[in-house]
Order: C-alpha cells, then sequence, then structure tokens
C-alpha cells in the first residue's frame, strides 16, 4: 500500500478562518465495545457493530526498518460504526506521544469496511534507529468520555512487517506519483506533497499514476485499486473519478495493461475533489494490490 496525504489550503478569498466544531450527539453506549479484535486480525462481533453510537479505536499494526536505518511504526483505526463517519479533531480527544509526532493522525473516521476489517495502517511515523523500548501512544477519547489507546513500539518480532517486497507473498507494492516528475511513493512510508490552493465549490484536478514492477511473476496482471479520502480538515469534501474508469465500491480499478505497455509506462487516474469549507485539509490517496481482481 501506498499513501499520498495531500496537504491544501481551500481559501474563499484573502482570509482565512478554520473552525472545529462537534455538535451534540445522541446515542445510547453498547456492551461488547470493549472487545477488540488483535493486530493481524479483524472484529465481526455482531454486538459490537452498528450503524452508529460506537467508538474509534486506534490500532497498532506493526513496524519496519527504513533503508537509512530508521523505523516506521504503522498505526490504523477501526471505527465500530457501520454508517457514522466520526470526526476527532486534533487536540486532547486525538492525540499522538510523544509531541513530537502529534499531527500526523486522521481527524476524519470513515465506517468500517465491508466485512467488519478495519482501516489498515492510515498513518505511520518515523522513528530514529535508537529508539529502543520507548512507545509511540495514540489516544482517542469518545463523545463519553471513554480513552482508546494503542502504543505502538518495536520490541516484538511478530509486528514485523513486510515492506516494499513481500516475499511471502511473492508480491511487492505498488509504486505511485502525483505527477510524472513528482516524487515517488512505494510502501506504507507516506509522500507528503503540497500545498495546493482551490476555492470552495470549485473543482480541485487531481492526477495519480500508479504501476507495479514485480520481481517474483515473470508477468504480473493484478490491478491496482486506489482510493481517495478527506484525512484532515473543517468541511465535506467530494471525491469524483474523472474519464471511465472501472469502479468496485470507493476503489477505482486501474487494469494492468495500462502499465505493462513498457517499463516507462504507468496507469492514470483522474480525479476532482470539491471542498464545501474554506480552511486546511489533508486527503490521504491508497493504492494497493487488488488479487480478488486479478486477469489472466
Amino acid at each position: 500500500m501506498v499513501e499520498v496525504k495531500l496537504p491544501m489550503r481551500v481559501v474563499t478569498g484573502l482570509a482565512l478562518a478554520l473552525l472545529f466544531a462537534i455538535g451534540p450527539l445522541e446515542a445510547q453506549r453498547i456492551p461488547g465495545w470493549g472487545r477488540v479484535a488483535p493486530a493481524g486480525g479483524h472484529q465481526n462481533d455482531p454486538q459490537l457493530l452498528r450503524p452508529d453510537g460506537g467508538p474509534v479505536i486506534p490500532m497498532f499494526e506493526g513496524w519496519y526498518v527504513n533503508e537509512d536505518g530508521t523505523h516506521q511504526l504503522c498505526f490504523g483505526y477501526f471505527n465500530t460504526n457501520t454508517e457514522a463517519v466520526i470526526e476527532i479533531p486534533l487536540g486532547p480527544d486525538n492525540v499522538v506521544e510523544p509531541s513530537e509526532f502529534n499531527g500526523v493522525q486522521p481527524t476524519h473516521f470513515l465506517p468500517v469496511p465491508p466485512g467488519g476489517r478495519r482501516h489498515y495502517c492510515v498513518m505511520s511515523v518515523t522513528v530514529p534507529a535508537d529508539w529502543g523500548d520507548r512507545d509511540v501512544v495514540w489516544t482517542l477519547t469518545d463523545r463519553y468520555g471513554q480513552v482508546y489507546s494503542s502504543p505502538g513500539r518495536l520490541r516484538y518480532e511478530t509486528y514485523h512487517l513486510e515492506e516494499r517486497l513481500q516475499e511471502s507473498r511473492e508480491s511487492s507494492a505498488p509504486r505511485v506519483r502525483l505527477d510524472e516528475a513528482g516524487a515517488e511513493g512505494m510502501g506504507r512510508t507516506p509522500v507528503v506533497v503540497g500545498p495546493l490552493e482551490t476555492r470552495v465549490g470549485a473543482a480541485l484536478p487531481l492526477t495519480v499514476l500508479v504501476r507495479r514492477d514485480n520481481p517474483f511473476v515473470a508477468v504480473d496482471r493484478m490491478p491496482i485499486s486506489v482510493r481517495w479520502h478527506k484525512y484532515q480538515g473543517p468541511g465535506d469534501v467530494t471525491l469524483s473519478p474523472v474519464g471511465r474508469h472501472r469502479a468496485a465500491g470507493t476503489r477505482i480499478v486501474v487494469e494492468p495493461e495500462t502499465w505493462l505497455e513498457s517499463p516507462d509506462a504507468w496507469g492514470q487516474l483522474e480525479t476532482e475533489a470539491t471542498f464545501a469549507e474554506a480552511g486546511q485539509y489533508r486527503l490521504l490517496l491508497q493504492a494497493y494490490n487488488d488479487p480478488g481482481r486479478r486477469t489472466e
């Protein structure tokens, strides 16, 4: 999976106002909220999942070593609601410690995906090679004051993730660019580009270029799925694919023929983002292999 965060400043004029607000919410606490799947698993308990009223739970997914010797700690989240999108602004209810890592976490939490799975590795932090046994802790507090924390640590080998090249699956992560000459992302380490500027209600064009070079397979015909999400920001964001693309739910499928033409070919996807309110935003792009749609 490749993660690209795109910071944006969205303006209606010369003045820029950024407001966070949460209105009153009516819901009842549900028995079983404390039961959460461990890392590597997923939760399908019908007592835990429901349309609304449940918490968002941070989850440490694992760690891996970067080429420069630093380590990457990867976190996901489990929104226990099947319909409700939850907003938790940066602050005491959504915090990463130590403070040097605070601010990289999402504030916009999508409902549980089909099958009761969580949103995997949506953020990561880089710690130095000599980080040792210290923890990076992500804490979320729900509307009732219940606190959920997940510590990220390097001390357990069972949390060691295969990164970029997955030899056990004979697979490799997609390569991603946001323009032909731009920085390239591959794997779970985020690539941050921007800021870009647009106006409220105006369509902002976004281009994604993807390909995969799998050293384990002579001709790898597995498609790549691409998804854009709002990651941080005060208002609604509408993300609309442009052109003719094969959709699968919230995913847009990029067929392997688009990059198998030559070693220099890339599959291209055009999307438009429209913002309902002025403010500062981050968008998250995820591109990942789609084994369920392999073509022969």
